[in-house]
């Protein structure tokens, strides 16, 4: 029998979007609207044709100079990756190549170039154009306030940005042996709070900047937007897969596939995180939790270049819970029938049933620590890359190989093939200039359905092979599926899966310059991600005592999502006496389409045709498509006086479809203002303040992040009636819920000591996230489980980051430098008017943190009985919700990070600590339902327990959990809802140390080769914490920690 479920939703009111194209056009093409992706396409096709003719018809009449030069460092090693700018104009610059070589086009003379490095001091040279190759000395820096970063649609520098914008560069980033590019933002960046789900390669990260500001994540999602090269990565950081995997934890409900895993860390010149609404605003309602900028590597003027980097590296669980050997675990078993009063018998059903210690052999022992999760993971990565060019055309090619297995006992891998390419050409005169950029990426990720990090707690005797090499499913008679909780944990070395994933991405940046100061741009972006997943359970996966009725089967899912975006946009720099001002006006059109698949085949009579799901006895499908579509106008100045008093002003108005046409636009703006206070005439130059800047920035930002169709009349197929499809009601027509609203307000001082040898801010912010969207529970009989809206509540998220940079030596042989960040969060309700009849009365309290723990108090273990205490509050000897008490906030109280860079002659040496003061789940969450003394192993930590009258222990007696006797109510009824689950979490990890040499230029040079480096690279090499559990990050038994990774490799250009 087949059955088809069709998941896919009706509308029965008009989208009313048709109103949207009315409202809101782009004044630089008016034409455009958002119906006809394809005529958009064709516009722009007709559009790159115009623009490239008629650059082909420019009269190349501008006299234009190349300014070529090289820059080196003291002692005559190259600066690679210096920026050099034109003063007037931080936009117009190039970076040096590995070998110091630049080259600068100016029409123009005199001029002023600028050139800064963030190791070095800025310096400035006057060109007449008649210097010929420039040798540039850079000294050793004393400050990096002349960076330049990335922001929204254009570029900044420290000293004159009014907004919070953290930047981590692609050196550190390229330190790191990771796969994942927020992996190597842990710790690096203030305001930004990562944590990984699991160890595993392809496993998820959850990220917030500036902390949780929705009451229903489930609905309104509290992930930062992620951009690259100006497009929109609309898979974002939510996990990808619809398939359950062992990157998806079975106890707790987080993890999954990221689709940032498929992002190439190598191909990343900087990641750029921005934070407060002076940043942000101009993103309108997609930056309302942050955007994480991600921009690719771009080719350099100069001979055509060849990179080649290569790194094997070995790994292993940082940190890991030693469990009970057999001979402990038998006494731990005894000792609880002894406490119980029970005699142990063999007789399966009965209360003393124990037949690990009366039928199997107590003398076989599995260390199921080293056998599950115990093996040497493999990493071997490969990246070459061809770049070159001159003064108006560069190129860059680019090509990567990932290759990851795991710890588990198999070769279960995660291998990646990536790509990516940058082509630039400018006209002669300088006037259109042109950039394609573009990436793909394949990745193969072959993982079990479960992390082998959950059968940890399987009895240490329990026989896992037969004699033959079989699966083992019984022994003495005894099936393990009479037990509950057991089972063979091999058996998921039979069960196949895979998860295929496809990245493209690409984007085309045009630009012309109509006029001087006046430059007019179009951005035009694509982004396609698809996934395929396949998940087979054979028979041999199946016990044979329940083989009967429980078939064959398999699974296949397919995620497929494209969106394009197109943002023209004109910018004027009108240069004044003593001034600048920069004009920026915009649109934005963005669709995005997806649709999610799934079948499931069950009853198949065999194991040949599990790949087929015709074969199948019963087959269930559903679909699930959509489409979103997104429109804005935005617009930005900035007014710069003397580089001393700095103004910016931005504004956007959003239209999203994910709301009613009554409510499908908003305003949100922004104002940022910075003073440089030394650049006064009355401030005293000295030696002491070298740079002091109060910055401060207020705006209004929203959030759409809901999903679509949810104010729509939505139906879903039911049930069949009499052989007839029917329809059921899946969610009710409301259209009055609308954004929610995030006011944000930052004040900073930034300053720099002893000539930017210590430079460093102290930023305070306060945002509050109000009109909360959630999904509100209904009464059954509306037909509907929840509807949309709005509620009235108020969160606030308050704290203070603190930023130093330390140049601590700053010899001709030795540097050394150092980097230290810490961020001091708060989270409240401010206020939730009805929050005492609503469903969110159990979770949530006024005038607490979203993060509160609000349990029963845990008050340890009775010296007298060995039951676990809490207090009962109202003394009614009843323990229940009016005895909880709020006890602590599981939000970190602070978190940071310490790095340090070293450079010895040519050796080099980076390492970053992370630390964070936390509270968590321990190792009592994930076994309160396991109690120590029933037939499950135990951490060895369960030794410390209660034996007899008057011990002060941590663990109560041990009991087997088969008579309900206090102790046992005590453990798996009162504990599991107290707060002695939770126990602090916090710890110091040394996450990242890299050493590298450089082979002399004096010895390479004769082979040709510009740079040979040799490097060893290693992650999360040492763990401080007193936590009582797997891992402090993960928090999480059963669940894989982070691996500790140390690479080997070496990195030639030539």
């Amino acid at each position: 029998m087949t059955v088809f479920t069709l998941k896919r939703r009706f509308n029965h009111k008009t989208s009313g979007f048709h109103q949207l194209k009315n409202r809101l056009k782009c004044s630089l093409y008016p034409t455009l609207t958002i119906q006809s992706s394809i005529n958009f396409f064709s516009m722009i096709k007709y559009t790159i044709l115009i623009l490239i003719l008629h650059f082909f018809s420019l009269p190349t009449i501008a006299q234009q100079s190349i300014i070529t030069g090289t820059v080196k460092a003291p002692d005559g090693t190259p600066v690679e990756n210096a920026t050099v700018s034109l003063k007037s104009q931080v936009s117009q610059a190039t970076v040096t190549d590995s070998s110091g070589n630049f080259s600068f086009p100016l029409n123009t003379f005199p001029a002023t170039l600028q050139i800064s490095h963030i190791q070095y001091q800025a310096a400035e040279f006057r060109v007449t154009g008649n210097e010929g190759n420039l040798a540039i000395i850079l000294l050793p820096g004393e400050g990096n306030l002349n960076e330049v970063i990335v922001q929204a649609y254009g570029t900044t520098t420290r000293r004159l940005n009014t907004g919070n914008i953290a930047r981590v560069s692609s050196r550190e980033i390229g330190n790191q042996p990771v796969t994942n590019p927020l992996a190597a933002l842990q710790g690096r960046v203030p305001g930004l709070d990562i944590n990984r789900t699991s160890g595993l390669s392809g496993a998820s990260f959850s990220a917030e900047i500036r902390g949780r500001t929705s009451l229903d994540l489930a609905l309104s999602q509290n992930d930062p937007l992620v951009v690259i090269d100006g497009v929109i990565f609309e898979a974002g950081n939510q996990p990808a897969n619809q398939l359950r995997t062992a990157l998806n934890n079975r106890i707790g409900g987080a993890g999954g596939l990221s689709p940032l895993n498929s992002i190439n860390p190598a191909d990343i010149e900087s990641i750029e995180v921005l934070k407060d609404a002076d940043a942000t605003a101009i993103y309108g309602s997609r930056g309302a939790n942050g955007v994480i900028i991600i921009t690719t590597k771009k080719p350099r003027a100069g001979k055509t270049e060849v990179n080649l980097t290569y790194y094997s590296g070995w790994s292993s669980p940082a940190r890991a819970m030693q469990m009970l050997n057999t001979q402990e675990y038998v006494a731990m078993r005894r000792e609880a029938f002894t406490n119980d009063s029970l005699q142990m018998t063999a007789t399966p059903g009965a209360s003393g049933f124990a037949p690990d210690i009366l039928v199997w052999d107590t003398t076989r022992y599995n260390d199921l620590n080293k056998i599950l999760i115990g093996q040497t993971a493999k990493h071997d990565n490969a990246q070459l890359s061809l770049s070159g060019g001159n003064a108006l055309t560069r190129f860059l090619i680019a090509g990567g190989y990932n290759r990851e297995t795991n710890v588990f006992a198999r070769d279960l891998s995660d291998t990646r093939l990536s790509a990516h390419f940058n082509l630039t050409h400018s006209s002669s005169n300088r006037k259109f200039t042109s950039q394609f950029s573009g990436g793909y990426s394949g990745n193969t990720n072959r993982l079990i359905a479960t992390d082998l990090s959950f059968y940890l707690n399987m009895p240490p005797n329990l026989l896992l092979r037969n004699s033959d090499g079989t699966l083992a499913w019984e022994e003495g008679g005894v099936n393990i599926a009479t037990i509950s909780n057991i089972d063979n944990p091999l058996l998921v070395y039979e069960q196949k899966r895979s998860n295929i994933t496809h990245n493209l991405f690409s984007n085309a940046l045009l630009s012309y310059k109509l006029l001087d100061g006046l430059e007019v741009k179009t951005s035009i972006g694509y982004n396609e991600f698809r996934l395929e997943e396949k998940a087979l359970n054979p028979s041999t996966a199946i016990n044979p005592y329940v083989a009967a009725y429980i078939k064959p089967s398999s699974s296949f899912a397919n995620n497929a999502m494209s969106s394009w975006i197109a943002e023209p946009h004109i910018i004027y720099l009108k240069k004044l006496k003593d001034s600048k001002i920069n004009f920026l006006i915009g649109a934005s059109f963005q669709e995005k389409k997806y649709r999610f698949n799934s079948v499931e085949a069950t009853e198949y009579t065999g194991d040949l045709l599990l790949n087929n799901p015709e074969a199948a006895g019963k087959v269930t499908a559903s679909i699930n498509d959509g489409r979103y579509r997104y429109n804005a106008f935005f617009g930005r100045a900035n007014y710069d006086y003397r580089e001393k008093y700095l103004l910016n002003l931005s504004f956007r108005r959003d239209g999203s479809s994910r709301f009613a046409p009554a409510n499908r636009f908003s305003n949100f703006w922004a104002v940022g203002a910075a003073w440089i206070f030394t650049e006064e005439k009355w401030f005293a130059r000295n030696e002491i303040l070298s740079f002091g800047k109060l910055r401060a920035s207020y705006g209004v930002t929203g959030n759409d992040q809901i999903g679509d169709y949810n104010y729509l009349e939505l139906w879903r197929s039911g049930l069949t009636y009499q052989g007839i499809p029917t329809l059921s009601p899946d969610r009710l027509y409301n259209p009055d819920f609308h954004w929610e609203r995030n006011n944000k307000f930052e004040t900073a001082i930034e300053f720099g000591f002893l000539k930017n040898r210590l430079t460093g801010s102290v930023s305070y912010f306060d945002n509050r996230s109000s009109n909360q969207l959630v999904n509100y529970v209904l009464p059954r009989h509306t037909g509907s489980n929840t509807v949309v809206r709005n509620l009235p509540a108020l969160i606030r998220n308050n704290g203070t980051e603190v930023v130093l940079n330390s140049v601590n030596i700053n010899g001709k042989t030795l540097q050394w430098r150092s980097a230290f960040n810490i961020t001091i969060p708060k989270n409240k309700l401010l206020s939730f008017p009805g929050l005492a009849n609503s469903t969110y009365s159990s979770l949530y309290l006024e005038g607490y943190s979203l993060s509160i723990v609000n349990r029963l108090k845990y008050l340890g273990v009775d010296p007298a009985t060995g039951v676990y205490k809490f207090e009962d509050v109202n003394g009614d000897n009843i323990y229940n919700k009016e005895d909880y008490q709020v006890s602590m906030d599981l939000a970190p109280k602070y978190y940071g990070g310490l790095s340090n860079t070293l450079n010895l002659y040519n050796f080099s040496l980076d390492f970053l600590f992370e630390f964070r003061k936390q509270f968590g789940r321990n190792y009592l969450a994930q076994l309160y339902n396991m109690i120590p003394g029933s037939l499950i192993n135990q951490p060895q930590i369960v030794m410390e327990r209660w034996r007899k009258p008057g011990d002060v222990a941590t663990i109560q007696r041990f009991i087997t959990g088969r008579v309900a006797n206090e102790a046992f109510i005590a453990s798996n009824v009162r504990l599991p809802i107290s707060d002695g689950i939770y126990s602090d979490a916090s710890f110091i990890r040394l996450r990242n140390i890299a050493l590298g040499y450089n082979l002399p230029a004096s010895v390479i040079n004769k082979a040709r080769i510009e740079s040979l480096r040799f490097f060893v690279n290693a992650q999360n090499l040492l763990t401080i914490t007193n936590y009582k559990g797997s891992d402090p990050e993960t928090r999480n038994l059963f669940s894989l920690p982070p691996l500790k990774t140390i690479a080997c490799g070496v990195q030639l250009t030539f």
